[in-house]
């Protein structure tokens, strides 16, 4: 199962007589200063006290001369700009194709792009920022249901050689799928926690397979982990009647002989806290605890739409952490697959059991790399805010990539330390480590050394995206990262 949106993105060289006959809904033309062709300098000129006025942008319906229903004029992007605000400009622009109830939208980017990028990587960066923003969430409703009308996505340039033509069609099509995958991750999670169960996902990701036959997919359940003595997972799924699932999907597309990078991400489809229940305000957002999942369950996608040349692994592991007679009390000691001994100080801090059990398993894969990605603590919010995921590692070159990779696909990393000074915080005198402790400092790096504990054995990456994973304003909404950053690090090989 895959959620994409738009029917067809599309490449198309334009003259200055194609664009005035152009038959589309809305023609979005990006004016900036290398914008050399007449007419639309003459258009511009025609509208630029409205552009003043308006800041960024104007809409023109039925403009003189152009067969198109609608002409947006946008203020270009400098380059020296933030690619954030490039993308926040794509991003307004699906929204506007929607708002106007467009069928498709044909883009005249131009040739403005970062320093350091290309023309390929801005077509690429349209076709993954239009596919997930023109994203409508409407699955749960039925009187008040709204449905993306944008459809198409042209991506216009002009006077492109028979080879880059060919380029950029290859990067809409990455930028396509990417945005397919972000959309995918966005869909489980805005699924209401009753609509997203362990069972639920696991039949979704089973379905995977009906469009995408190369992924190899296994599911475990709750006897066969049981089986191979995965006690720390499985305490967290005790208090509830859902049962809990790990999937396991396999994509082969790199040679035989290379070692596969894997994914793990953190599924727990809904979060009380358990016995160490959370406060009540915003526990509805605690369906989007299953993020770190969601997201290998879009990258997966879009690596076997795109049929990429890589090895690459994914672990779900998914659990509803609930509060009930059965459930796991504070100061309970579990054994983990890994044989150690862990005490549960707080119920709430129940990813990093699940990772745990997850992060041993994906051994047994002889992994090049591992990344674990999870909504893991409320500390990471204060530390590094909306707009970056917290990276901690035990490999350096890994962490440069990770992060080289959200700069280069706006989808934005930080590192945090992990010295040796912080794993004292998992010592307890009743197991061999405990799933908390050093009180009310450093408490994303806590979190990242107790699942260090597990992962001494391979290179390994922990990123921590409760605070990038899903919005609570301006409305509550996932945002399907970090896909596009994963996607980056993944199909530009920059871990060989």
């Amino acid at each position: 199962m895959a959620y994409k949106v738009l029917n067809n993105v599309s490449v198309k060289d334009v003259t200055s007589s194609d664009l005035l006959s152009l038959k589309t809904d809305l023609l979005v033309i990006v004016i900036n200063k290398n914008t050399k062709d007449k007419v639309v300098n003459q258009l511009a000129k025609d509208v630029s006290s409205h552009l003043k006025e308006s800041g960024s942008s104007v809409l023109v319906p039925n403009a003189k001369s152009f067969n198109a229903k609608n002409v947006l004029l946008v203020k270009g992007f400098q380059d020296s700009d933030q690619i954030h605000k490039l993308i926040s400009m794509y991003q307004s622009i699906a929204q506007k194709g929607n708002q106007l109830k467009a069928k498709d939208i044909s883009i005249m980017p131009g040739t403005v792009y970062p320093k350091g990028k290309c023309e390929m990587w801005l077509i690429e960066m349209v076709a993954k920022t239009i596919e997930s923003n023109v994203y409508i969430f409407s699955e749960t409703c039925n009187k008040t249901a709204k449905k993306p009308s944008v459809k198409k996505l042209n991506i216009l340039v002009s006077s492109l050689t028979k080879s880059d033509l060919i380029k950029a069609k290859n990067a809409a099509k990455k930028g396509y799928a990417i945005g397919e995958g972000v959309n995918s991750a966005k869909y489980l999670g805005d699924l209401p926690a009753n609509h997203c169960t362990p069972r639920i996902i696991e039949k979704k990701v089973k379905a995977m397979t009906k469009d995408f036959p190369k992924l190899k997919v296994k599911s475990f359940n709750e006897n066969q982990m049981k089986k191979m003595g995965m006690g720390s997972f499985l305490s967290v799924s005790r208090g509830s009647e859902e049962p809990a699932r790990m999937m396991v999907i396999e994509y082969k597309g790199g040679k035989s002989s290379e070692k596969p990078v894997a994914l793990v991400g953190k599924g727990v489809t809904f979060d009380t806290g358990g016995v160490s229940i959370k406060p009540s305000p915003a526990m509805d957002e605690m369906k989007w605890d299953m993020c770190g999942a969601a997201t290998v369950f879009g990258v997966m996608s879009m690596l076997a739409r795109l049929n990429a040349n890589v090895n690459v692994v994914g672990i779900m592991g998914c659990a509803e952490n609930m509060c009930s007679s059965k459930a796991t009390k504070p100061g309970d000691v579990v054994t983990s697959m890994s044989g150690q001994t862990i005490e549960i100080l707080n119920t709430d801090a129940e990813g990093r059991l699940i990772l745990a059990d997850c992060l041993t398993y994906v051994g047994k894969y002889k992994p090049s790399h591992v990344i674990d990605m999870a909504t893991l603590t409320g500390a990471v919010v204060i530390a590094l805010g909306r707009h970056a995921s917290g990276v901690m590692t035990n490999d350096q070159h890994l962490a440069d990539m990770i992060i080289e990779s959200g700069e280069e696909s706006g989808d934005r990393a930080w590192q945090l330390p992990l010295w040796d000074e912080h794993q004292s915080c998992t010592n307890t005198k009743y197991a061999d480590l405990a799933n908390i402790g050093g009180g009310r400092e450093a408490g994303t790096i806590h979190a990242a050394a107790f699942l260090s504990k597990f992962t001494k054995d391979y290179k390994w990456a922990h990123i921590d995206i409760a605070a990038t994973a899903s919005y609570s304003t301006p409305v509550k909404a996932g945002t399907g990262r970090p896909v596009p950053l994963i996607s980056e690090l993944l199909l530009s090989k920059r871990l060989k």
